[in-house]
C-alpha cells in the first residue's frame, strides 16, 4: 500500500474554495460599500464604531491572509522527522513508522477542515457586518448563532482527534 502523504482532496478543495471566496467576497464588497463602514459592534449586534473602509479592508486582508497562511504553513510542517511540536494522545504509537503516514494524512486533512470552519466563521461575521454597512440591516443578524456554531464545530473537531488518537488500535 502506498503511504498517504498528501491532504484529502476534498479537504484541500474546500479550504481553497473558501479562501478564494473570502477574497472574492472582499473585493466585491469593497466596490459597493460606502466610504464609512461599521467597524465594531456591541454585544447586541448594533454598530458602535464606524471608520474608513480602506482601513477595515487593510486589516481584513492582513488577518484573513495570516489565517490562511497559518493553516497552510502548519499543514506543510506536518512531515516525518519534524513532529516534536505535534501534541496528540499516544503520540509515540501514532507516529511509529508503520502508522506515521496515515496519521499525518488524517492530521493534515483535519487541519484543513479546521481552517475551512474558521474561514466560514469569519466570512459569516464579515458578511453580517457588510449588510449593516450597506443599510440592509440595523444590526448583526445572528452573531450568537454564528459563534455558537463555530464553538460547536471546534468541540466536535477536537473530539474527533481524541476519538481517533485517544486509543491504540
Amino acid at each position: 500500500m502506498t503511504p498517504k502523504q498528501n491532504n484529502h482532496p476534498l479537504a484541500l478543495a474546500l479550504f481553497s474554495l473558501l479562501s478564494a471566496l473570502l477574497v472574492g467576497h472582499a473585493i466585491y464588497h469593497y466596490v459597493i460599500l460606502p466610504e464609512e463602514i461599521a467597524t465594531h459592534f456591541g454585544f447586541s449586534g448594533k454598530p458602535d464604531a464606524w471608520g474608513p473602509k480602506t482601513v477595515f479592508f487593510l486589516w481584513y486582508f492582513i488577518i484573513t491572509g495570516l489565517c490562511i497562511v497559518m493553516f497552510v504553513v502548519v499543514n506543510r510542517l506536518l512531515r516525518p522527522g519534524h513532529l516534536s511540536w505535534l501534541n496528540i494522545p499516544n503520540k509515540e504509537y501514532w507516529l511509529a513508522p508503520e502508522r506515521i503516514h496515515d496519521t499525518l494524512h488524517y492530521v493534515r486533512s483535519g487541519m484543513l477542515l479546521f481552517g475551512s470552519g474558521t474561514l466560514l466563521f469569519v466570512l459569516d461575521f464579515i458578511n453580517q457586518s457588510f449588510q449593516v454597512s450597506l443599510g440592509n440591516a440595523s444590526r448583526l443578524d445572528h452573531p450568537l448563532t454564528t459563534l455558537a456554531m463555530y464553538l460547536l464545530f471546534c468541540v466536535l473537531w477536537v473530539s474527533a482527534l481524541y476519538r481517533r488518537f485517544g486509543r491504540k488500535m
